[in-house]
């Protein structure tokens, strides 16, 4: 009884010293706001908002929101969805509680690393500076603090169950690896980067085998139970994605391989020595292997290649954690499966695992044959290199805490880019800036003429700043180079009625209306040009129509309640105003005017 209380107690010290590390290291996401993809994945999806249609989740990719075509078809993670969707139902559009699940989600994969290690036989102050390691590491801020990044660190947290699993059953309880195959495919519904499982299974299976018969054919067993399950995942994902879609980069053979080295170089790097993180990296594909970039990431791989080797025949186990990073960072060298982008610190969650364990074994094998200087040494410097990478982390997490914060950020690293400017220019147009907007999307234009998300939201900014006719113009382009905009066609229609021509602003809407009846971006332009109009009850009837399909649709709120309070109808305002509120709890000129109307103070603010 005395060693079971011995162990509880210890574990329970290891939780709770674990549990700080991660609420000093990251704790301070707790104040950042909704950020970049979580405004279209969360706040703007109506399938996340309202129970009503949460079997959408199901059945859809995951870019694919409200009336808006999917860019990436390959994505399918309706558990992510999911969860996204009980968060909503348990805190509504506040972010804090988003972020919590984030940080308990993130606790839980420390956890694993710790238990995996400790499983090692690996000293508990060894096992305990790996769980460390991997709660405080600088690339896990985009994944934990960043809302959306929750993909990486679900996947990981079921993966990493299945596999925990699977090395407590052994080598010889098929029962058991059955189960750990059954916690696999949820793990893939979360995101394809735990696709690497089975081959990391087979291999701890063959490696922990050696020398026993059948050796072979006790691995294929092990590994059985996740083929299958990766066999059910990707037939459902192909009935729901209708096959996907084709990448969005295409390289050649050579292009593919001189920077496929330099990427996975660059991703060891930044695992070792986590300096200039970035949350747009700028780096573009090399066209050949004698680029210096190519050659030096080769040198670098070839020596990990032999390091490799030498620990293959000398220890099994630091062998096989050191070839955990490259096999699980494998699916993102399919440059243009994971969107447009060739690096991203998200992608080394799952890989960073390896780092950990590697960390720990080091720091046993020193202190179980140095002298005691050298493990006094050793846990001192252990400790410091998770008090600089926590410190460093803290740090990061601030560049997260909102829109504005983050594009600035990227903007500092990659001036050039036409999507940082763009993406800065629509975050200061939220926060009402819009003369600010005005100015980065302007940028974005002249980097990239025919991008024509940033020809509507500059129409938009510049009809704010009273500019119509420039508004029209770039209404005009963006439909021109992407007629599919159908927000730029209402958002076109509604400036037509705002500069005076209502017949054929109103006429356009409602043929719009009639084309797209469920587009909440059409019915809310046609109530707002109504109201304008002066016709209160076709207003009134495209917000009712609108409320339906959207139960939580902020603006429709917003715009019920003005008109309601030029009616007179006080009460029934103040109620839209509060609960516009709820849904928006973003600082901004519309928040002002919500809140003089609840004040009791009337007044008249634009959409």
């Amino acid at each position: 009884m005395t060693r079971i209380a011995t162990y509880l107690r210890g574990s329970l010290l290891a939780a709770v010293g674990l549990g700080a590390l991660v609420l000093i290291a990251l704790g301070p996401s707790l104040a950042a706001g909704f950020v970049w993809d979580d405004g279209p994945l969360i706040l703007e999806n109506p399938a996340v908002k309202n129970p009503r249609f949460v079997g959408k989740l199901l059945t859809s990719s995951f870019w694919e929101t409200g009336d808006r075509d999917d860019r990436f078809r390959s994505f399918f993670r309706p558990l992510v969805s999911l969860s996204f969707a009980a968060d909503y139902a348990l805190w509504g559009p506040r972010p804090r509680g988003f972020h919590a699940t984030n940080l308990l989600l993130h606790f839980g994969c420390v956890w694993l690393v710790y238990r995996i290690a400790v499983g090692q036989r690996i000293a508990r102050g060894a096992a305990f500076a790996a769980a460390g390691l991997f709660a405080v590491h600088p690339v896990h801020v985009e994944s934990v603090t960043w809302i959306c990044g929750r993909t990486d660190v679900l996947s990981t947290l079921l993966a990493l169950a299945a596999f925990l699993v699977h090395r407590a059953a052994g080598h010889r309880e098929p029962r058991r690896w059955l189960a750990a195959g059954l916690l696999f495919l949820p793990a893939l519904f979360a995101k394809e980067m735990a696709a690497t499982l089975p081959a990391l299974v087979f291999l701890d299976h063959w490696l922990g085998t050696r020398g026993e018969p059948r050796r072979l054919s006790r691995a294929l067993t092990a590994t059985l139970p996740f083929v299958v399950a990766l066999a059910v995942y990707v037939g459902v994902r192909s009935v729901v994605l209708e096959g996907g879609a084709d990448p969005l980069l295409r390289l050649g053979p050579v292009e593919w391989a001189a920077t496929a080295a330099f990427v996975a170089a660059r991703y060891l790097t930044l695992l070792v020595l986590p300096l200039g993180l970035d949350a747009h990296y700028t780096y573009t594909a090399l066209e050949r292997f004698l680029d210096p970039r190519a050659l030096v990431a080769l040198a670098m791989l070839g020596v990990i290649a032999t390091a490799a080797i030498v620990l293959l025949r000398r220890s099994r186990s630091d062998a096989f954690w050191l070839l955990w990073i490259p096999l699980t960072l494998s699916p993102v060298m399919l440059f243009g499966r994971f969107g447009d982008v060739l690096l991203a610190d998200r992608f080394l969650y799952l890989p960073s695992v390896g780092l950990a364990l590697l960390f720990a074994r080091g720091i046993a094998l020193t202190w179980a044959h140095g002298a005691r200087g050298w493990r006094v040494a050793t846990a001192v410097a252990g400790a410091s290199v998770i008090v600089v990478l926590g410190v460093q982390s803290a740090s990061r997490t601030l560049v997260w805490k909102n829109d504005v914060a983050l594009f600035s950020d990227m903007l500092r690293t990659s001036p050039d880019s036409p999507l940082v400017r763009a993406n800065l220019g629509t975050a200061l147009y939220r926060l009402g800036d819009h003369a600010g907007a005005v100015e980065q999307l302007q940028v974005a234009i002249e980097r990239a003429p025919t991008f024509a998300m940033a020809h509507n939201d500059l129409a938009a900014a510049l009809e704010r700043i009273g500019d119509r006719a420039g508004a029209a113009r770039h209404y005009r382009t963006a439909l021109h180079h992407a007629p599919g905009i159908i927000s730029a066609e209402a958002n076109l229609a509604h400036l037509l009625v705002e500069s005076g021509q209502s017949e054929e602003g109103m006429r356009r809407l409602r043929r719009l209306v009639d084309r797209k009846p469920r587009s909440p971006d059409v019915l809310f332009a046609a109530a707002d040009a109504a109201k304008q109009v002066g016709v209160a009850d076709e207003a009134l009837g495209y917000l009712a129509r609108l409320l339906r399909i959207e139960p939580e649709n902020a603006r429709a709120h917003y715009l019920l309640g003005q008109i309601q309070q030029e009616q007179g109808r006080h009460a029934e305002a103040v109620a839209s105003m509060r609960r516009f509120l709820e849904l928006w709890p973003v600082a901004g000129p519309h928040a002002d005017a919500a809140r003089r109307i609840v004040a009791g103070t009337p007044v008249s603010a634009r959409r």
